[in-house]
């Protein structure tokens, strides 16, 4: 700029000193326009200047947001890489805590089901015992077996064949209290009409006619449908 203004003067000089060769007046006028011109070419410049100023800081505001993005997007990389890990891992683990949880479930299952077998296995060994005739081995059998499952599935039928083997003992009372177990914990289960028919017997066998008359009733009442119930009819028909 400096540079520029110093040879507008110059050549204002140069053409001031050839002012004597015009009028005073053409002179001075010609003087003042130069000067305005060179003022305004000043200007002009000092305009293009601080234009070219502020898009330079433009251009360079434009790099360091660029910049940024750039390191922004590098950080957002990253963060997505992480979280993708994260997110890998944490399924990792689910999928490895599910395993874990249903080779329990299995286990339990398996632990269940071979506790199950080793039960209806001692339970089968103790009624082949009272169907032999081996009632005393059998009631001391099925007495274990009460004991050791008193809640399981198969209980109810180890109280009947205790009665069974009661009864060959010639044990009534016993038997009446193996067949009154069944009917109070198990009245639902199959062998419930065994059961009845198991304490008319018993009661029969103690000469208790009125009360064998009275299971036979309960069971033809309760269990119409069972096979005890065929053969209750047909006693109570025969006593009548």
């Amino acid at each position: 700029m400096k540079r520029i203004v110093a040879l507008l003067a110059l050549a204002f000089a140069t053409q001031a000193a050839h002012a004597g060769l015009f009028s005073d007046d053409d002179a001075r006028k010609q003087i003042a326009d130069q000067g305005a011109q060179i003022q305004a070419q000043g200007q002009r410049i000092d305009t293009l200047e601080a234009g070219n100023a502020r898009i330079l800081n433009l251009v360079n505001q434009i790099e360091q947001l660029k910049q940024d993005i750039a390191t922004l997007r590098g950080q957002n990389e990253t963060l997505q890489y992480n979280l993708d890990e994260a997110t890998k891992r944490q399924k990792d683990l689910y999928v490895d805590l599910d395993n874990r949880l249903r080779a329990m479930e299995q286990a339990k299952v398996d632990a269940h089901n071979a506790e199950q077998a080793s039960a209806q296995q001692s339970l089968d060994s103790a009624i082949a015992l009272s169907k032999n005739g081996k009632h005393k081995d059998a009631v001391a059998a099925l007495t274990q077996f009460i004991n050791a499952n008193p809640d399981a599935a198969q209980t109810p039928t180890a109280y009947y064949w205790l009665g069974v083997s009661q009864t060959g003992l010639k044990n009534y009372k016993g038997a009446q209290a193996a067949y009154s177990a069944v009917l109070s914990k198990a009245p639902n289960d199959p062998v419930a009409a065994d059961a009845l028919y198991g304490s008319a017997v018993a009661a029969n066998a103690q000469g208790d006619k009125k009360g064998a008359r009275a299971y036979l009733l309960q069971l033809v009442e309760k269990y119409p449908q069972s096979d005890k119930a065929a053969i209750a009819k047909k006693a109570l028909l025969s006593t009548n």
